[in-house]
C-alpha cells in the first residue's frame, strides 16, 4: 500500500467520522448519514489490501522465516566440541548443519525421533521425580539431560529461567544434542520443533 493511499484513506475515515458527527445536529441528516457511509466505503476500499499487497506480505513472511533457519546457540553436549562453545545451527529441507570453529557436523532430519525445549527448572523436577534420581542422567535425555539438570540445581537466582533445545536421534542408539537458547535464537528454536512436529504428523497420518 502505498503512502498516499494510506493518507487518502485517513481523510476519507476522518470524513465519514465527521459526517456522522454532524448528521446529529441537522434537520435533514440523511444526507450526511449517506455521505458518511460513502466515505466509510471508501476508506474500507483503500485500506483493503490488494493482490500484490498479499504477495509483498507473503515474500516477506517467508524472508523472515528463512532467515530463522540459521542462528548461534550455545552448545552443551552431544557435538564433539566443548561445552558452552558457541555453535551455528542452520535448518535446511533434509538436515541440520552445526558449524563451530573449522569444525563442521550433519544430522539427517530422517534420523530425528524427537525435538523438544525444556527449561532447566522442567528437567531437574523431572530428575527429581523419576526413579533413581535419573541413574546418573541416563534416564532423561542422557547426558544432555545430567549438565541441564545439575545446573538447575546450582543457580544462583531461583527465578532465572534458561531454555534449552534438545534434539534427540537414532544412529543407531538414541543420543541427544543440546543446546542453550537465548534471545533471537529461541526464536529459531521454536521454528525447528514446528517444523519437526508438522513433518512428524504429516508423515504418521499419511503411513495410517
Amino acid at each position: 500500500m502505498t503512502i498516499l493511499k494510506k493518507l487518502l484513506g485517513v481523510f476519507t475515515a476522518i470524513m465519514a467520522i465527521t459526517y456522522f458527527a454532524m448528521a446529529s445536529s441537522q434537520k435533514t441528516p440523511m444526507l450526511f448519514i449517506v455521505l458518511g457511509i460513502v466515505m466509510a466505503l471508501v476508506t474500507v476500499l483503500l485500506f483493503r489490501p490488494t493482490k500484490k499487497d498479499k504477495q509483498k506480505k507473503a515474500e516477506r513472511r517467508e524472508k523472515a522465516t528463512e532467515s530463522l533457519k540459521t542462528c548461534t546457540m550455545k552448545h552443551i553436549n552431544g557435538l564433539p566440541i566443548a561445552e558452552n562453545t558457541n555453535c551455528t545451527v542452520v535448518m535446511m529441507d533434509d538436515k541440520f548443519v552445526f558449524t563451530s570453529g573449522t569444525m563442521h557436523f550433519e544430522l539427517d532430519k530422517s534420523k530425528i525421533t524427537d525435538m523438544c525445549i525444556k527449561t532447566d527448572r522442567e528437567i531437574q523436577q523431572q530428575y527429581v521425580s523419576s526413579v533413581g534420581g535419573a541413574v546418573g542422567g541416563a534416564v532423561l535425555f542422557g547426558p544432555v539431560g545430567a549438565i541441564i539438570g545439575g545446573r538447575a540445581k546450582k543457580k544462583t537466582v531461583k527465578n532465572e529461567v534458561h531454555n534449552y533445545l534438545i534434539i534427540t536421534y537414532q544412529s543407531p542408539d538414541i543420543k541427544y544434542i543440546g543446546f542453550e537458547t537465548i534471545g533471537y535464537a529461541l526464536t529459531s528454536a521454536n521454528l525447528y520443533v514446528e517444523d519437526f512436529k508438522s513433518k512428524h504428523t504429516s508423515e504418521s497420518t499419511y503411513q495410517l
